[in-house]
């Protein structure tokens, strides 16, 4: 039988770094990457896919959940929320 399924909205970082875009989504601490923004989308939705696939497989989703700071309020569950972003600087040795 198939489990029944919930949606949950999760926040999704991109970023570039050199060449490559990639796509990573604090609440489940996953990344994926691409040549362009495009398949950087890509290769995280079926990171996404491959991950909630296995989870499920497994059976452990309040593990996980739990693990990766999600709260069960009133019989849902809540993804960690991003109350704010900066940027900070910070002194590297000139010769990193």
């Amino acid at each position: 039988m198939k489990p029944t399924m919930v949606k949950a909205s999760i926040p999704v970082i991109y970023m570039k770094e050199g060449a490559a875009f990639l796509c990573y989504a604090p609440a489940f601490d996953l990344v994926a990457h691409g040549d362009s923004f495009e398949d950087a989308q890509r290769s995280f939705a079926e990171t996404l896919r491959l991950f909630v696939e296995e989870v499920t497989k497994k059976g452990t989703w309040k593990e996980v959940l739990r693990e990766y700071g999600w709260e069960k309020i009133k019989r849902a569950w809540s993804p960690p929320r991003i109350i704010g972003q900066e940027n900070r600087m910070v002194e590297l040795p000139a010769s990193a």
